[in-house]
């Protein structure tokens, strides 16, 4: 399965640079298209590689995350780690879970507002979101958050993926294309990749209800009340790299993710068993839900 994902994301990167050094408008939309859901593809697999779930070795999941989040995504992993796990103690969780900490570009939840009056993000959040609001954030991560990061902590590896991404994309098409075209190309790809893994992940939690800062739920009601999965397909699970298993993922962070399908039936059993909602909805319904949640807030 690992040789399969890494496999994948390699074919598809030398698929959509082709693609893009042709002369033909339309296959180059492909395969900047392509190339956007690649560096997608990159942020599932380091996702993965992060919890110590691929291979369940530690150093080689760190070097592995690090490797295709650099390469791929041009950020860090250790930022990564260090923000995704507090998430993950406390998913939905005020002044706790960081994926809350949106303001002033997002609000998921009107408790994040304290009353402040909304700003043009706020109004505007539900129309903005996709595809404005997600290039910013991947962006100011991208050029500000991670590689502040990665020299305060000197982390070398890091800095040497960064590099090599953006040497490599700078040096495929810019010959081809010139500075300004290139960098215009790369600021699409990267957009695409961005609304590609923000959107996904908002639908597993964002439209769900908070927990207060002083409220503390067991591990697994914080799964059930602030965890949404998708319903599986072939499709599906592709698209959401089996993170549509959000809610065995969450109960389950360093299982590899491909396996939660397995266990799905058995977790199910046990929300049951104890009266805890098991929350799966089809994934344009969840998609649907995450946008009005977001329109609700704005008003």
């Amino acid at each position: 399965h690992i040789m399969y994902r890494i496999t994948e994301i390699v074919m598809m990167f030398i698929l959509a640079s082709y693609l893009m050094l042709q002369t033909n408008f339309f296959l180059i939309l492909i395969g900047l298209f392509i190339h956007g859901i690649t560096q997608g593809r990159c942020g599932w697999l380091m996702h993965e590689a992060g919890h110590y779930s691929l291979t369940g070795i530690i150093n080689i999941d760190r070097k592995i995350q690090e490797l295709f989040y650099g390469t791929g995504c041009g950020m860090s992993a250790a930022w990564w780690r260090n923000q995704h796990n507090k998430h993950h103690a406390t998913p939905q969780k005020l002044e706790h879970d960081v994926d809350l900490n949106t303001l002033p570009l997002m609000a998921f939840n009107k408790a994040v507002l304290n009353d402040k009056p909304n700003n043009f993000w706020i109004k505007y959040q539900a129309f903005l979101f996709f595809p404005i609001t997600s290039a910013f954030v991947g962006l100011g991560w991208t050029l500000f958050l991670h590689p502040r990061h990665i020299i305060r902590t000197k982390r070398y590896f890091e800095m040497v993926c960064v590099s090599m991404r953006y040497y490599a994309f700078f040096a495929m098409f810019y010959p081809l294309y010139g500075m300004f075209y290139t960098i215009l190309l790369y600021l699409a790809s990267f957009s695409i990749a961005c609304n590609y893994i923000f959107i996904n992940f908002a639908v597993s939690h964002t439209h769900l209800p908070v927990t207060n800062p002083n409220d503390f739920l067991h591990w697994v009601v914080y799964s059930s009340m602030h965890t949404t999965n998708i319903s599986p397909n072939f499709l599906c699970n592709w698209w959401m790299a089996y993170l549509n298993f959000q809610i065995e993922h969450h109960l389950f962070p360093s299982m590899p993710q491909f396996r939660h399908k397995l266990i799905s039936h058995r977790v199910k059993q046990l929300f049951e068993k104890h009266n805890l909602t098991y929350d799966v909805r089809p994934y344009w319904s969840a998609m649907i839900d995450t946008f009005l949640n977001l329109f609700y807030v704005s008003k």
